[in-house]
């Protein structure tokens, strides 16, 4: 009886463009006769189809005819291959995983295979070849829409740490945004403040995350004082059922440093005597972009003196706020014009009496500039009686949900 052995091929070498782009992974295994088999077995006898087996890994934007020409398929098997139904020859839209069972022939001539990937998250693919034959089976795959969760402890950026706990850049963002009526990004935050997120998402029949959407309650400990953020009725509340949009943003730059707060009594860096400071310096290279603070009507759009570029926002019949030594405006901006809160207005300059680039940054509250950083702004209504109830349900939902995700990371951390 002649013998058989097994060998395992890691990491097979690929020729052509193909190598670049398409396998970032691979294994195949094969069914080997060896020299002492084939002399033993008499020269009329043709050898058995060796059968192999292999998987691919697809990046987003290759193709399968890509994969079937590396993997050895003659370009009329793969004609027909991706011709058996449409969605065959498209690019893949995510990262994928291609299986791969063929049978070869001497000399490396592939008879029949079965090919098996998802060109999306919600369908799968098998295409089976017989010869010059093949047939295309498409099966959906439905996705589920669940709530995610992340938790973590800041210790070398909330942005690298937050990523790291499984959030997107993008909702990295949109946690600041929640806080950003709270918080001063660029001094309150420090190693050892806690963070926590209940989020949506969408996974695919192997529980496999395929998409994230909105954030549906977070909260953020800074300092030991905890703030929380919940997506309810359309608009965030606090832990109160209060809204948390407030009239005016802390700062209107995002990732940078204050280089002079409000002080009456400061020693002008340029004049050299002392003036009263009526507002907050945020230091900043030229051409950061400037947001409106809160909702208004852009009541000044000009050089003012020493102020050089300046803009000013009425947001209602008490507060104002005011926006000096810009480089430039954002394009169309005029006086008249309503903006929102978090709208690019401008950016960053250094023109009139100014030491460098940075935005000097004034809140007036019925005549009289207020320190913006200290100043308790407006906030909107609680919630009433009869919605009370069901926002205590998704805050409880969302407490319990982080309570797992932690007791998990404990079990993790202790192994």
């Amino acid at each position: 009886m002649a013998l058989r052995r097994t060998l395992i091929i890691g990491s097979l070498a690929c020729t052509g463009y193909l190598a670049a782009s398409l396998v970032s992974t691979e294994t195949a295994t094969a069914t080997l006769r060896t020299a002492a088999d084939d002399t033993a077995a008499s020269s009329a006898a043709p050898l058995p189809p060796l059968e192999i087996q292999r998987n691919l890994t697809l990046k987003r934007g290759d193709t399968l005819s890509g994969a079937l020409k590396k993997a050895g398929f003659t370009p009329a098997q793969i004609a027909v291959m991706t011709l058996s139904t449409p969605a065959a020859s498209k690019p893949v839209s995510a990262k994928t995983e291609l299986s791969m069972v063929y049978t070869e022939s001497a000399p490396y001539q592939i008879q029949t295979a079965r090919v098996t990937y998802r060109p999306s998250p919600d369908q799968e693919i098998t295409l089976k070849l017989n010869g010059q034959q093949a047939s295309a089976q498409v099966v959906a795959k439905p996705l589920k829409d669940i709530q995610g969760v992340a938790v973590g402890t800041i210790r070398d950026s909330l942005y690298q740490d937050a990523t790291a706990a499984g959030l997107t850049p993008a909702q990295v963002n949109q946690f600041m945004n929640l806080f950003a009526w709270d918080l001063d990004y660029t001094r309150d935050i420090h190693a050892g403040d806690t963070f926590k997120v209940l989020y949506e998402q969408t996974v695919n029949d192997k529980g496999v995350k395929v998409k994230t959407g909105r954030i549906l309650a977070a909260e953020f400990t800074v300092d030991g004082e905890t703030r929380h953020a919940y997506f309810f009725g359309g608009e965030y509340l606090n832990e109160k059922g209060e809204s948390k949009k407030k009239l005016l943003l802390r700062t209107p730059l995002e990732f940078t440093r204050i280089s002079s707060n409000f002080d009456p009594h400061r020693k002008h860096p340029v004049l050299g005597f002392t003036r009263a400071h009526k507002g907050t310096d945020f230091a900043a290279p030229t051409g950061t972009p400037v947001k409106a603070s809160g909702d208004g009507v852009v009541t000044m759009v000009r050089v003012r003196g020493g102020y050089g570029n300046y803009v000013q926002i009425k947001h209602n019949d008490s507060y104002s706020t005011a926006y000096a030594h810009l480089s430039r405006y954002a394009k169309g901006l005029r006086e008249g014009q309503r903006v929102k809160q978090g709208q690019v207005i401008a950016f960053v300059g250094s023109t009139g009496v100014s030491s460098g680039p940075h935005l000097h940054y004034e809140v007036i509250r019925n005549g009289t500039h207020v320190d913006a950083r200290r100043t308790d702004l407006p906030t909107g209504s609680p919630l009433s009686k009869k919605q009370l109830a069901e926002f205590k349900r998704h805050v409880a939902n969302a407490q319990t949900a982080w309570n797992a995700a932690f007791s998990q990371n404990r079990q993790l951390a202790s192994r």
